[in-house]
């Protein structure tokens, strides 16, 4: 089932279901093999980050319920990130050598490749000796039962304008110190930032052609960012152990084409996104709210025919 709120549905009770949702599938994804592969692995980061979306916008509206969970949940994400990072670095690594083919010769791509691998391995080796699979499965098994303690402080559509407004808020605050910046560490956070916005739309998808085509540019801006931002874990990696990269040549070559592949992934982010930002939240939450409302009133009257009519 996809991610998103019901109409027929309170805003907290579908809070709820769609993190216990989200919650129980990692589980099982991560609990299928030891050490989990790199699918479930991929998987269960995706979940963990919308149950998180939802975290923020109870948070936003002043919910309560939430002790401890926030921090279980980072604490997972970090452990899911540190394995994934792993396989990301080596797709980069080919992608910026499809780019770039004079870069690399064949031998040095190959020892490049081969030794992320190798940390790759050694990561997952650690992970099992630590047995952090059974701390991943508790923790997750704890914010799950925890959810159904969840509690917005407003109803109805209020609860979700307010936390689309302050997302909406936080993205276009993230947008101005980025550009003014020119910073990687701020652009990674108006990424964080409009991605949470993008979960938050995804929750009432079917309100509109206008939610669902800002979804899709805040899909887009955030999937460029996201190459953006691994070529600087990538550039970091390979610079920080010289048996990795090797001589001040290489690694001055690598970050300069680097730096211009992150300008241009910039550029084409902000440019995807442009027209939603340049909105001022409260009304941007505003039209998202009316749109959510007639869409609500057009389904509980209308059956399907409404709901066509309502998502046209």
């Amino acid at each position: 089932m996809a991610f998103q709120l019901r109409p027929d549905e309170s805003v907290t009770h579908g809070f709820q279901r769609l993190a216990r949702k989200e919650l129980k599938s990692t589980r099982g994804g991560l609990g299928k093999s030891r050490p989990p592969g790199d699918e479930p692995i991929h998987e269960a980061r995706k979940s963990v980050k919308k149950v998180r979306a939802i975290l923020q916008l109870i948070d936003d509206d002043g919910g309560s319920g939430l002790g401890g969970v926030e921090k279980r949940l980072r604490s997972v994400s970090q452990t899911l990130s540190g394995l994934r990072d792993r396989d990301v670095m080596m797709e980069t690594l080919a992608q910026f050598r499809a780019r770039h083919p004079p870069l690399f010769d064949e031998h040095t791509f190959a020892r490049l490749h081969r030794d992320l691998a190798a940390r790759k391995r050694d990561a997952i080796k650690t992970a099992g000796r630590k047995d952090i699979w059974k701390t991943v499965d508790r923790k997750l098994r704890a914010v799950r039962r925890d959810a159904k303690r969840w509690r917005l402080e407003h109803s109805g559509l209020k609860a979700m304008t307010r936390g689309i407004r302050a997302a909406h808020r936080r993205g276009r605050q993230a947008l101005k110190r980025a550009k003014k910046r020119q910073r990687a560490s701020d652009f990674h956070t108006w990424r964080k930032e409009m991605k949470a916005l993008w979960y938050a739309l995804r929750l009432v998808e079917e309100s509109g052609r206008y939610v669902r085509r800002d979804i899709r540019a805040l899909h887009r801006a955030e999937t460029l960012l996201g190459d953006e931002h691994n070529l600087v874990v990538l550039c970091e990696e390979l610079s920080s152990d010289r048996t990795i990269c090797r001589g001040p040549v290489e690694i001055d070559r690598l970050r300069l084409l680097a730096d211009r592949d992150q300008c241009r992934l910039r550029e084409k982010a902000i440019a995807a996104v442009r027209h939603v930002y340049e909105r001022r939240s409260g009304a941007y939450a505003s039209d998202v709210e009316r749109a959510c409302k007639t869409w609500h009133r057009h389904t509980r009257s209308g059956g399907a025919r409404g709901r066509r009519r309502a998502a046209a």
